[in-house]
This record gives C-alpha cells, structure tokens and sequence, in this order.
C-alpha cells in the first residue's frame, strides 16, 4: 500500500444494499483529497459517463485487497481491472495485499489452483502448471510484496497493467517476482527505471510497508479471498466477488459515486 496509515472506524456497506453490517476496526491510507480540477469525464464501455471528477466526494478511496501469488485473485483480475481503469482518473486507488506464501502447503495451493481452473476462466501456463505439480514452487510473500509496492511506487502505469504483468509471470511463465532478475524483468517491460526499481524492492522501508499491507488485510479480509472496497466518510461498501462481470462491478462502483 503506499501512503502512511490511518486508523479509522467504518461500518460495512455492500453497494447494491442499502444497510449497514457490523463495524470493523481497520487502517486505511490517507490519500483521499487529490485535487481533481481538469480531469475529463469517464466514459465506459457501453456510452454511459461517470460522474465527473467535481461531482465525486472527495473522501472516497478504491481498496483491493489481495495478493499477486493467490489464484483466487489472478482469476479475479479481470473484472476487478475494469474498475481500477475506471476509477483512476475520479477517486484514489490502493492495493493492499495480503500475503500468500505456499511454503509447507504445497498440496493446498494445488488444491486451490485446481479449484480456480474448475470454477473459471483463467489460463494457467504450462511452466506454472509443472512447477505446481512437482511442488517446487516455492514464493517469499513479503519480498513479493515489496516489489509489487515498488513497481506501483513509480505511479507511471495503471494499477491493472502492473499487477497483470506480475500475475502473468508467475501465474503463466511459473516466475516468482523474486526470483533472481524477473522484478527487473517486469519493470523494463513495463517501460520502467528496473534499476531503481529493484533497489528500493530491496529496501527496509519496502518490506515495512509490505508487513504493514499484511496487518491491514488481516483486519479487513477476514476470508481471505480477494476483496475489493470503496471508502467513503465513515462507510465501507463492499463489492460483489468472484464470479462478477467487469460490468457488474463498474455498475456498483457508480453507485458508490452517486449514493447521498
């Protein structure tokens, strides 16, 4: 996550319902307050438009919690991306992740996979699927954590693209994001300074940061799948999860901007 933290108290709020489930205690980042002047309506897919950046409040952020190494999340990504591209230019985005480190338990991150290819879409790639079955593939949650933190510090590329590009390197090319030149690897594709990148991946500040996102999505995601939020004032509103059209969550995260 980047940002400093703030602690604060929200009620849950799904954006299709209009009551309010149990508070929880969380820490959200304070990055909410970008100015937002000359920013150009969105418009979707379809024709309809967004409201403009002027009419958004102010104190609304995007949360989505998750890890690059769950297959839950990489399955996920596609719809969720529609709404990070959506809301980039209108609210501030955070990506919070929650660790996902299969050390030991090699057998229920097969199991987990095989649940993911049952259930939809996503393609796994053959090196992937390989090193899953041999059981040799072996991640470092925090030092993953840190590079993803890295490679969004830079902010010169949207959030879906960076995550994509991480999710596709492990999840097709069967590559840990630490292992040894594949950070450096994802940001010169990305068009990014992999040098500077790798760098501060390596640095104290970067895995305190990763440590903190961990403490966060344990506060929040309770189940441990990944979970996208909008914060606005004191509410949290949760979006619907795997298994949702990119155009069921746009359709929410409108509703989130048009709520009194």
């Amino acid at each position: 996550m980047r940002g400093p933290h703030r602690s604060c108290e929200y009620g849950a709020v799904r954006p299709t319902a209009q009551h309010v489930m149990a508070s929880m205690r969380c820490d959200i980042p304070g990055r909410v307050g970008r100015a937002a002047l000359g920013r150009p309506e969105e418009r979707l897919h379809d024709g309809r438009v967004l409201p403009g950046p002027g009419m958004v409040d102010a104190s609304t952020l995007l949360v989505y919690i998750m890890d690059v190494y769950d297959p839950w999340a990489y399955a996920y990504l596609p719809s969720v991306s529609a709404v990070l591209s959506a809301a980039c230019s209108l609210v501030d985005v955070e990506i919070v992740q929650s660790g996902h480190d299969t050390t030991g338990r090699s057998g229920s991150f097969a199991a987990d996979v095989d649940a993911v290819r049952g259930a939809t879409d996503a393609c796994f790639g053959p090196q992937f699927l390989a090193a899953v079955r041999s059981g040799s593939l072996v991640v470092d949650a925090e030092a993953a954590a840190a590079g993803v933190i890295a490679l969004l510090a830079t902010e010169q590329m949207p959030v879906s693209t960076v995550l994509g590009a991480v999710q596709h390197e492990f999840f097709v090319c069967g590559q840990p994001l630490e292992a040894p030149g594949v950070l450096g690897r994802v940001a010169t594709n990305l068009g990014l300074d992999a040098q500077a990148i790798e760098l501060f991946a390596a640095s104290a500040r970067a895995h305190e940061l990763a440590v903190e996102d961990f403490a966060v999505a344990r506060d929040l995601n309770v189940g441990g799948r990944p979970l996208l939020l909008a914060s606005r004032g004191d509410h949290l509103f949760e979006f619907d999860g795997l298994g949702a059209s990119s155009q069921r969550l746009v359709d929410q995260f409108r509703t989130v901007l048009t709520r009194p």
